[in-house]
């Protein structure tokens, strides 16, 4: 076959410009010359608002975007003039070297996991390819989850999207979350980046502030207040 294009676990080959479906199950009858093997394809697309092709060209440039914006961050970050202190001091309640230092280094780490996505990494909520993540979250509130990762999966960095991703706006351009925010929220949650946690009270553009200012402690592991310090328009 001489197209181009990525090939999955499975040998098949996803091509860019084609929908691409998750398989959830194969078995061989028996070993007869002649038997059938019976494969189940779930075609159901990860968003109900948009094909996989669309889904996954979406995400991509969003991930793309979010690094250039990472990477302005990181310099930011190195150059450490007054706004960037402040802009610190917003999302973390404080601006102290110690701070300064952790978001350097797990930066750099979001950078090289977000570098790593492809269409495999997201798959649908409650899938086979999320609970063979084994830690797949309870499912008490899964009408109000946007996503979740499984914090110690650095071998597939699986992100399962839940239906309400679907219709975020692709950015924040105001005090919205975002399939974009999502993204990085998420990313945050990897061990080794910053092996970060959802606070109660941590989530969203004003609950952030709040827990800067009251609760300072938490901030650096809130994965909310650092996917808002690095995309945060103001």
């Amino acid at each position: 076959m001489n197209d181009s294009g990525e090939i999955n676990e499975y040998g098949f080959q996803i091509k860019e410009n084609e929908e691409w479906f998750e398989v959830h199950s194969g078995a061989v009858t028996n070993t007869n010359p002649g038997s059938m093997v019976y494969v189940t394809i779930d075609t159901t697309p990860i968003c109900d608002n948009m094909s996989d092709q669309e889904f996954r060209k979406t995400v991509l440039m969003l991930r793309d975007d979010a690094v250039n914006a990472i990477k302005v961050r990181i310099q930011e970050l190195s150059d450490w003039n007054a706004g960037e202190q402040e802009r610190v001091k917003k999302w973390f309640g404080k601006s102290d070297e110690n701070t300064r230092t952790k978001l350097k280094s797990g930066l750099a780490a979001v950078v090289a996991v977000m570098n790593g996505l492809a269409a495999r990494n997201f798959v649908r909520v409650d899938s086979w390819r999320d609970k063979a993540t084994g830690c797949v979250p309870g499912m008490k509130n899964l009408d109000g989850e946007v996503a979740h990762v499984c914090a110690p999966d650095a071998a597939t960095r699986t992100i399962a999207i839940n239906r309400n991703f679907c219709y975020l706006p692709g950015k924040s351009e105001s005090k919205l979350s975002s399939m974009q925010l999502t993204i990085v929220h998420e990313c945050t949650h990897f061990v080794d980046t910053f092996g970060s946690v959802d606070y109660p009270g941590g989530y969203g553009y004003t609950a952030c502030t709040w827990l800067a200012r009251d609760h300072p402690e938490h901030t650096i592991t809130n994965a909310d207040s650092i996917a808002w310090y690095v995309l945060a328009r103001y």
